[in-house]
């Protein structure tokens, strides 16, 4: 009885190991097969959209133009509906000059354009972006009415400058139009009602 349960125990270990082992195989033949490798198309569990053929694969929804819309015919020839208007400048007003100048340049420059504005001791201190960044600290923001007495007494020099920025201050070509700049600048050289008073 012993050899016969002995033999018994045998046959289903081998067996178990035998249904164990084909279903292992069978999982990694499954699972091989719903893995999308790069550059080939093999049986895929969750197939991707634009292998199907009802897919139009970048395609929005498309608008009906409005109902009275006409297409654009030109006015001429090409120099006429080509030509670039010249530049618009608009008559120079204090008060509105002075606005800008506050709102934009104030902050760094000082209200009397001194460079003693709120944020200057930021801007100074050794704990600054540009000083740690630098090495230094960044002296003060400069005296605009001594710039326009000396050292930028050209108002289109001083219109390139604030559009294009400096050191530690923006680009203002990127934030105003050129007519707002063009005020800030006649702002600072104003003698009559402007900084330079």
């Amino acid at each position: 009885m012993t050899s016969f349960s002995a033999n018994i125990k045998s046959m289903l270990t081998r067996r178990l190991v035998m249904v164990v082992g084909l279903l292992m195989l069978g999982t990694l033949a499954t699972s091989a097969c719903a893995v999308q490798e790069n550059n080939t198309y093999p049986v895929e569990t969750f197939s991707e959209m634009h292998y199907s053929q009802a897919y139009k694969a970048q395609e929005p929804p498309r608008l009906a133009p409005p109902a009275d819309s006409v297409a654009f015919k030109t006015a001429g020839d090409a120099s006429n509906t080509l030509n670039v208007p010249d530049k618009q400048e608009r008559a120079y007003d204090p008060a509105v000059a002075g606005n800008l100048y506050r709102v934009n340049c104030s902050v760094c420059h000082g209200d009397s354009g001194l460079g003693d504005g709120k944020a200057a001791r930021h801007i100074t201190s050794g704990q600054s972006f540009y000083a740690t960044t630098q090495g230094t600290a960044y002296a003060a923001p400069p005296n605009l009415v001594e710039s326009a007495a000396t050292r930028l007494t050209d108002r289109d020099v001083m219109v390139g400058f604030v559009t294009s920025g400096a050191v530690v201050m923006p680009s203002f070509g990127k934030l105003l139009p050129e007519e707002d700049i063009r005020d800030i600048v006649n702002y600072i050289f104003d003698d009559t009602t402007g900084l330079s008073q």
